[in-house]
C-alpha cells in the first residue's frame, strides 16, 4: 500500500514514517521542499493520506492560512481531480474551537475536508510530546524538561489548568489503526 504522508519530516511526520516503514507500507514523503508536481504524482500513486503537513509558527498571519486551511484545500482537490476516494487522515489541533487564526486556519481546513465526500479522519490532538520534540517550538513537556535540565524557570500560568497530553506512540498507534482499517472513516472530530 503507497501511503502519501505530508509534513513527513515534521515531529509527527517522522515518527509516523518510521512506523510506516516498520510495518511494510511504501511511504510517498512529502515535505516543504517538495514541489506541486510530486505532489500531484504522489496523490496518483497513493492509496491512503496522512495529512501531518501545516504551519504552527509563521512569521506572517497569512502563513496560519496559506499553510493550513489552503495547503489542505490544494490536496483535497487534487484527491478529488485524480477521481480516486483516497481516505485522509488530517492531523488538526485543539486550537481548531479557538478564535485565535492558528485555530481558525485548522478549523477551515477540517471543515473543507469534512464536505469533500472522502473518506476522512480528522484528529484534533493535545499537546504531543515524545522523542524528538524540540523544546520552545513543539511541545510544553520538552520545554520543561529541557528548562529544568539547564536550570532555567519553567512558567506555570494557572496552576489550575488541567492540559492534556497524547503521547506520540498512541498517536501513531491510532493512525496506523486507521490505514489498517482497524478505525473506520468518521464526519466526527476524533481524539487519541
Amino acid at each position: 500500500m503507497n501511503i502519501l504522508v505530508t509534513g513527513s519530516n515534521g515531529f509527527i511526520g517522522k515518527h509516523v514514517c518510521l512506523s510506516l516503514e516498520r510495518n511494510g507500507f511504501h511511504i510517498l514523503p512529502f515535505d516543504r521542499d517538495n514541489t506541486d508536481q510530486e505532489l500531484k504524482d504522489y496523490i496518483k500513486q497513493a492509496d491512503f493520506i496522512i495529512h501531518l503537513a501545516g504551519i504552527n509558527r509563521p512569521l506572517t498571519i497569512e502563513e496560519f492560512y496559506d499553510g493550513n486551511s489552503n495547503f489542505t484545500k490544494k490536496v483535497v482537490d487534487l484527491v478529488k481531480l485524480s477521481g480516486k476516494q483516497i481516505p485522509i487522515i488530517m492531523s488538526s489541533s485543539i486550537q481548531a474551537s479557538l478564535d485565535n487564526d492558528y485555530g481558525k486556519s485548522k478549523k477551515m481546513g477540517e471543515d473543507y475536508l469534512l464536505s469533500s465526500g472522502l473518506p476522512v479522519y480528522i484528529y484534533r490532538l493535545k499537546n504531543v510530546f515524545g522523542k524528538w520534540c524540540r523544546p520552545n517550538y513543539n511541545s510544553a513537556v520538552s520545554t520543561f524538561c529541557y528548562n529544568i535540565a539547564h536550570e532555567l524557570p519553567i512558567e506555570i500560568r494557572d496552576e489550575n489548568y488541567v492540559v492534556h497530553f497524547n503521547y506520540i506512540d498512541d498517536i501513531v498507534s491510532t493512525f496506523l489503526s486507521c490505514v489498517k482499517g482497524d478505525i473506520k472513516p468518521s464526519k466526527d472530530i476524533l481524539y487519541v
